[in-house]
Order: structure tokens, then C-alpha cells, then sequence
């Protein structure tokens, strides 16, 4: 099982404010489906 890589995450968050806004909303929805599985393997530990 691999752990999904929470500092590649919070960079893509921290990318966010450079994107042009129509892109954010499919940005958001990547990180949201990411922090779900990093969830969900935490949980499953």
C-alpha cells in the first residue's frame, strides 16, 4: 500500500493562486480525490 505523498499535495494546493481560475475548480477536485485516499489509507492502517 503507498501512502499518498502529502507534501506533493500541499504543493498543489500551494500552486492553486497561480492557476487561471477556470482551472481551478478541476484542481480542486484532483486535491479533494487525493486527500480522500490519503484518508482513507490512514484509516485503514
Amino acid at each position: 500500500m503507498t501512502v499518498p505523498d502529502l507534501g506533493a499535495i500541499k504543493d498543489q494546493i500551494s500552486a492553486l493562486q497561480s492557476l487561471p481560475i477556470p482551472e481551478h475548480a478541476d484542481s480542486f477536485e484532483e486535491i479533494h480525490n487525493q486527500l480522500n485516499e490519503a484518508l482513507t489509507q490512514v484509516e485503514g492502517l
